[in-house]
């Protein structure tokens, strides 16, 4: 390249130069086209400056070489070269062009001492470039009912050559015509723009494929430009719904799930603008309640997402917006929703207590509802008032039933009743909702009637029957209605003369059965005020004192009277006997002829079990002992001195509940002995849980076939108005002994009792069969009524309740055994699955025996003919034989061993015509072997 600082300084001096004549510098112009060949590109120095200049100076004889190295040219002296392989204006100008679009390439050419020549050569333009667009496809959106004349911007192509053959115009080359009705291409200042001459309608039509082409001035025409033009859309047209209203109606216990209850459908008449998105409008609907629906904003589809309740709610009405994707248009539309009641609501048992007879925390809301009843209550006594409400629609439950479902303890009869005013309300059409309660009998503490737990159930008469159950608990109050009694009706006392003033001479006993420790308090009192002046008796405890001496062989006779502390009415009286003796002449004697003592199984041991004593009127000084009578085993031991008795050993009721033996009094001074008896007996305490007696079987899990279908034939039979199917029954043991021994059965889930009761007997029986789906689990567990404590049983047994038609829907495996304690002994039912199981045994092996059996028998025929025919070709061939030795077969005898073999069958053989033998009843034929 020229060095351009040097060229432009030459420049500026051009003017002059140029008039010395090419005596220091000489111009030289060589137009020359585009694409010549090189071998033309070759221009002589010499006759170029001779054709400048007139001056006749020796060119030839010059030196010629450039002034620096060129990418373009070079200098083989006096010829000037062009070195490039092809001269390609556009490649070598670059898009550089000068104001009159002239292309030229300039050099220095140096001679050693004249002048210097500045070469030019101008490079002439042919057309040999298409017009050409940088992308074949584009895309473009126009808007619809824009104005008429409205003007887009395309992409211009290009064409390389000089402004001499560059583009011309630019075409719209479908086939289309009615396109250029509606597009015109408009060229203006290099830029290509298409103008509209109508306004575009979307809904009429979205799309447009143009194929536009460029033409320069020399003809030449460029590649196809595809313009895919998309017609936007205005949002013109607003949603339209498909029904003024919409109107359903659902059942209260539709399940809160993605699945549609209504679906809400409305269209656009717009060309894209098609998507429609809804909305809820909730009317009126309470602050604290939650809207239970939900609608799909693309579908329309309305969803169930909050429980519903007719109660409360029993028709929503709301409205439903649908809106485009902008929210420029939107349509709404009313919607009613109808929820139809259904039996989901069980009845309600609120209790009214009067206040007598409510406990100091009562409180309605808590589960165990406590009823305060004193013992003296009287009979038919009103206690409270009990109402039954169903929060269920009259069309639904047009009846409801109240009744005291179980009491316990079970040893004493319940202490209320209802009464509903109508005698028995099971009989009326529409039963009562008001009862009464009430005492059903005389109550009494010391005899059991302590707290009894009352279940009440309440049922409707809905589809399916609904039931509910509240707890009382009765607490029966003690009151002070017990008299006092004496252990004995008459005490005796002994005493020696010489026994001193303040001596204990003994102890009387009165015993108060009331139950409250309030009302045990007992004072004692002598009747007879003239021996006070000898005995003193203590108020509290009934201990009896000396006062003064008494003489051998004085007696005194006293009537002591116990009476109630709070009740002085209430009292007892008893004879002491108190007795005076020699000393010489005294014999120990026991206080009491027979001593019994009660006492638990179980308890830790050792521990005191009481005190015997012998009544001695010798001195205090001389010393006697206690001892058993015989040596046995006891599990007791007894302190020689005090008579304390000790239990040393665990006692266990169940192993032996009762104990007598007897005890002696020995007397150191002389050798005197007497004797007494002593009972105790063992009470029995709750620790036992209840088993279940499945000895025969030794399973948890039951499997119980019933057929529903010929349960409900039998009922239409009989014209029963109900459906009830016997079960099972089961039955627990507990071996301890009372209440304690009493068991109840129970469902572990509550739910079971919907469909099934369960009665104290343990019989388990189908009541309800709507909507019960086979097989059911039904899991049972016992429980005792032990105190304080009852024991639920350790194991419980599970039953499985299957459709006989269905079996292979049971989801135990039919190999179970049933146990035979599930089912009454009931002869004549011929359809208990241990019948059927026997009957599906038997079935089994007569089919594999009949199996068998032609098993057997075809291989015997398939024996007997391949016999056969082994035996006839034998015959055939000893035939021949004799044919050939000249032999006469009719002269010609057999030796054959007989065999006979029972129950064979045997082929058409030689030997096969021999007599059949009779052996008994079995026919024999003689078979050749």
């Amino acid at each position: 390249m020229m060095n351009w600082t040097y060229f432009i300084i030459l420049l500026l001096f051009l003017p002059n130069v140029l008039a010395y004549d090419c005596q220091e510098i000489c111009n030289l112009t060589v137009y020359v086209y585009e694409n010549t060949p090189n071998k033309e590109l070759q221009w002589n120095l010499i006759e170029l400056l001779s054709n400048r200049t007139s001056t006749s100076l020796p060119f030839e004889h010059y030196q010629y070489s450039l002034s620096q190295p060129s990418d373009y040219f070079e200098i083989d002296s006096p010829v000037l070269k062009f070195r490039s392989i092809e001269l390609d204006r556009e490649q070598i100008c670059n898009k550089i062009f000068s104001s009159d679009d002239e292309c030229s390439l300039q050099l220095q050419i140096f001679t050693p001492t004249s002048f210097i020549i500045l070469f030019k050569l101008v490079i002439l333009d042919i057309n040999d470039w298409k017009p050409s667009f940088s992308n074949d496809h584009i895309h473009i959106n126009i808007r619809e009912n824009l104005p008429i004349d409205y003007r887009v911007q395309l992409p211009i192509a290009y064409d390389h050559d000089s402004s001499k053959y560059n583009i011309d115009h630019y075409e719209i080359i479908n086939e289309e015509i009615s396109l250029k009705d509606i597009f015109q291409l408009e060229e203006i200042h290099d830029e290509l723009r298409l103008k509209l001459l109508k306004k575009l309608d979307c809904e009429q039509r979205n799309n447009y494929q143009l194929q536009i082409v460029a033409i320069d001035k020399g003809g030449l025409q460029s590649n196809v430009l595809h313009v895919n033009i998309t017609i936007d859309d205005l949002n013109e047209f607003q949603p339209r719904f498909k029904q003024r209203l919409y109107h359903t109606r659902i059942p209260e216990d539709t399940p809160v799930s993605n699945r549609s209850i209504l679906n809400i459908l409305a269209t656009d008449d717009d060309c894209y603008d098609k998507i429609i998105l809804y909305s809820l409008l909730p009317g009126d609907i309470s602050i604290n309640d939650v809207f239970p629906f939900e609608i799909n904003k693309y579908t329309g589809s309305v969803y169930v997402t909050h429980k519903l309740d007719y109660e409360k709610v029993s028709t929503y009405r709301f409205r439903v917006k649908a809106s485009n994707v902008d929210k420029i248009t939107s349509s709404i539309v009313s919607v009613i929703i109808d929820i139809t009641d259904t039996n989901d609501n069980q009845p309600l048992i609120q209790i009214n207590i009067l206040n007598d007879y409510k406990s100091v925390d009562f409180n309605e809301e808590r589960e165990d509802f406590i009823i305060n009843i004193n013992e003296n209550i009287r009979l038919g006594q009103v206690i409270g008032t009990i109402l039954i409400r169903d929060n269920d629609s009259m069309m639904v439950n047009r009846k409801l039933s109240l009744k005291i479902l179980s009491c316990w303890p079970l040893k004493n009869p319940c202490p209320i009743e209802l009464d509903s005013g109508f005698g028995n309300s099971d009989e009326s059409t529409l039963a009562s909702t008001n009862y009464l309660i009430r005492t059903s009998r005389q109550l009494d503490s010391e005899n059991g009637d302590g707290r009894f737990t009352v279940i009440l159930e309440a049922r409707d008469y809905g589809e399916p029957s609904l039931i509910s159950q509240r707890r009382l608990s009765i607490v029966v109050h003690d009151q002070n209605d017990c008299i006092p009694k004496f252990t004995q009706s008459n005490y005796k006392f002994r005493l020696s003369e010489s026994t001193p003033i303040g001596f204990s001479i003994g102890h009387i006993q009165a015993i108060d059965h009331d139950l409250s420790s309030t009302f045990h308090q007992i004072q004692y009192k002598f009747l007879n005020h003239e021996y006070n002046r000898y005995i003193r008796i203590d108020s509290n405890n009934g201990s009896i004192y000396l006062v003064e001496k008494l003489s051998a062989g004085m007696s005194l006779n006293v009537s002591v009277l116990a009476f109630d502390k709070q009740n002085q009415s209430l009292y007892d009286r008893a004879n002491v006997q108190i007795l005076s003796y020699d000393e010489e002449a005294c014999l120990p004697t026991f206080t009491q002829t027979l001593y019994v003592f009660n006492t638990t199984e179980h308890r830790t041991t050792p521990y005191e079990l009481g005190q015997i004593s012998a009544d001695s009127c010798l001195s205090t000084s001389i010393p006697y002992s206690y001892h058993f009578v015989l040596d046995k085993s006891l599990p007791f031991s007894i302190d020689s001195n005090t008579g304390r008795i000790t239990v040393t050993n665990e006692l266990d009721r169940e192993k032996q509940s009762f104990y007598k033996f007897f005890v002696d009094s020995f007397n150191h001074k002389n050798h005197q002995t007497s004797r007494t008896e002593v009972h105790i007996n063992v009470l029995d305490e709750n620790d036992h849980y209840p088993i279940f007696d499945n000895s025969i079987n030794n399973a948890r899990e039951q499997i119980v076939f019933i057929n529903r279908t010929a349960s409900i034939t039998r009922r239409h039979e009989k014209n029963q108005t109900t459906n009830q199917i016997f079960i099972a029954r089961i039955y627990a043991t507990d071996d301890d002994q009372g209440s304690n021994g009493l068991v109840n059965y129970y469902f572990t889930h509550n739910d079971n009792y919907a469909y099934f009761h369960l009665y104290t007997n343990g019989s388990i029986v189908l009541y309800n069969q709507n909507n019960l789906h086979l097989p059911y689990r039904l899991e049972i567990y016992a429980r005792d009524q032990g105190n304080p404590v009852p024991f639920n049983s350790k194991e419980s047994i599970v039953i499985y309740i299957c459709d006989d038609l269905k079996r292979e829907e049971c989801p135990i495996d039919e190999s179970y055994q049933q146990a035979d304690w599930l089912y009454p002994s009931d002869n004549n039912n011929n359809n208990s699955p241990l019948k059927l199981n026997r009957l599906s045994t038997n079935f089994y092996l007569g089919s594999i025996f009949i199996m068998i059996s032609i098993l057997l028998f075809v291989v015997i025929i398939i024996f007997c003919i391949v016999w056969n025919f082994i035996i006839k070709k034998q015959y055939k061939d000893e035939k021949e034989k004799i044919h050939q030795n000249g032999l006469k077969s009719s002269t010609e005898s057999y030796n054959c061993r007989v065999e006979a073999r029972k129950n064979l069958l045997v082929s058409d053989s030689l030997c096969d015509a021999s007599p059949i033998i009779m052996d008994g009843k079995q026919r024999l034929k003689s078979v050749a072997v």
